[in-house]
């Protein structure tokens, strides 16, 4: 079973919490909001995926991620696979980030 981390604010204070880890992630409009999807993601580290959004300029977000969600797996790409593929079939449709606009 799946361990979800609770939602983390985007903050460069905060890249310490995340795990060096393979693992799934969440990009959040809201951090307390962890409906809020934008984008599903897979990782070889997660706390670079974290560093690398957090030090993104806000110019090149339509909508800026504000929190992060996260699980460790070492089978991280199938883990993306599958967990977008319930989003899809929950909500019709997959996160905004990951529609391939």
């Amino acid at each position: 079973m799946r361990q979800w981390s609770k939602p983390i604010a985007l903050a460069r204070l905060r890249v310490r919490e995340i795990p060096n880890r393979s693992g799934v992630y969440v990009l959040l409009r809201s951090e307390n909001d962890p409906s809020s999807v934008l984008k599903i993601g897979s990782a070889r580290s997660l706390r670079d995926v974290y560093t690398r959004v957090v030090a993104e300029p806000d110019a090149n977000w339509p909508v800026r991620p504000a929190g992060f969600l996260y699980f460790e797996s070492l089978s991280e790409s199938e883990e993306e696979k599958r967990f977008l593929a319930e989003y899809k079939r929950k909500r019709g449709q997959h996160p905004m980030y990951n529609s391939g606009f």
